[in-house]
């Protein structure tokens, strides 16, 4: 089974493999959920410990980077 939705997530789960995050929070094992910002895709990734893998892309970077400000602030998921 794949963990991925689909091929966005799988290209958007490579960029951030690959070094094209502009920031990421937590972790995976530590905290459960690991998030990662592409504002280039105006993108938001999370995984969670259970492998899944879920994005979400916004009208805008600006959009992005307010929702990801939100979401590492409150400890918010998909």
């Amino acid at each position: 089974m794949n963990k991925f939705i689909d091929e966005t997530g799988e290209m958007l789960n490579e960029l951030a493999m690959n070094g094209f995050l502009d920031d990421q929070f937590g972790s995976v094992t530590e905290d459960g959920i690991w998030l990662g910002l592409i504002l280039e895709h105006k993108a938001i990734i999370q995984e969670d410990n259970q492998g899944f893998f879920t994005y979400e892309i916004f009208d805008s970077e600006d959009d992005a980077q307010k929702a990801y400000t939100y979401m590492t602030q409150h400890n918010w998921k998909f």
